[in-house]
């Protein structure tokens, strides 16, 4: 299914950060170790639809926060449509390009076992059920 979804900025901040638990605080603060720091309360006025055409460094620091890709929220502010596997392949591909080179090969072996994985779960639909049913 792929859903397209067009929401505000400061609905798509508000949605972020509930469903991440974080406080304004927390946004503030991981912001800040990568040197895009946004105040919370600045967090606040994008969430309350009070500062509505946030700088290139806020929508960094907005990201950085949120631990989102940069890229993403910027799709958003400019009121671009999120096509959600989209965005998560850009949060992958975010936190692939953020590990040392090994770490990436890491990463790579573990998607392609899970890939590997899913394909013979999905060319054998059958025999899973089978499975499924003598471990229940």
């Amino acid at each position: 299914m792929n859903r397209q979804r067009r929401e505000s900025l400061a609905d798509y901040v508000k949605r972020i950060r509930n469903s991440a638990r974080l406080s304004l605080s927390d946004v503030e603060r991981q912001s800040a170790r990568t040197g895009y720091k946004i105040a919370g309360s600045y967090v606040s006025r994008i969430e309350n639809g009070v500062a509505r055409n946030p700088s290139k460094d806020k929508l960094i620091g907005l990201a950085k926060g949120l631990g989102v890709p940069e890229e993403e929220v910027f799709a958003v502010a400019r009121g671009k449509s999120l096509d959600e596997p989209t965005a998560r392949e850009q949060r992958l591909l975010s936190y692939f390009r953020e590990l040392p080179r090994e770490r990436q090969d890491d990463f790579t072996r573990i998607a392609h076992t899970l890939h590997r994985e899913y394909s013979v779960k999905a060319l054998n639909p059958r025999k899973n059920k089978l499975r499924d049913k003598k471990s229940s």
